[in-house]
């Protein structure tokens, strides 16, 4: 991974952090991404300390310009994004019949799913532009079951 440049969105805590850190540890430089600022900034920090490479940037997935603009900025900080990992994400539990089941459902699919295909499209001309570029997408058990009141993070998660 030396020199190779990762994006991870969901970074500030969580898995996100832990991925941030190994891609950092593997020698890539890492775009740390979150709308966490504080942890944003606390993730590149602890990378940094550590003799790795990372920046970071205040990223809502649920923004499509937002995406755009980040995307840009990487690319112009760090080079061209080799690694994308979409990692963001949430969940919602409520039950079907509540008064807030559409908006938990609209947030969802946003975060969960339309995000991930936001930035892949974003992403794609410098994934591509070597034929190696990779692309992660996590995922959950809720992709092979399903739990009570968690409907729509479980249908976000089938769905990729």
């Amino acid at each position: 991974m030396r020199g190779k440049v990762v994006l991870v969105t969901g970074a500030a805590s969580g898995m996100g952090r832990a991925i941030a850190h190994l891609f950092a540890d593997e020698g890539g430089r890492v775009a740390v991404t979150d709308r966490d600022p504080d942890g944003v900034g606390a993730v590149v920090d602890e990378i940094v300390a550590t003799g790795g490479d990372a920046a970071g940037w205040v990223l809502d997935v649920a923004e499509p310009h937002a995406i755009a603009r980040v995307v840009d900025e990487v690319v112009a900080r760090l080079g061209p994004v080799d690694v994308l990992v979409n990692d963001a994400g949430i969940s919602m539990p409520v039950e079907i019949n509540a008064a807030d089941y559409e908006h938990a459902w609209e947030s969802t699919i946003t975060i969960n799913l339309t995000a991930q295909a936001r930035m892949i499209r974003a992403c794609l001309p410098h994934l591509a532009r070597e034929g190696a570029g990779r692309i992660v997408n996590i995922a959950s058990t809720e992709g092979l079951g399903a739990t009570p009141f968690l409907s729509p993070y479980t249908v976000s998660k089938q769905a990729p």
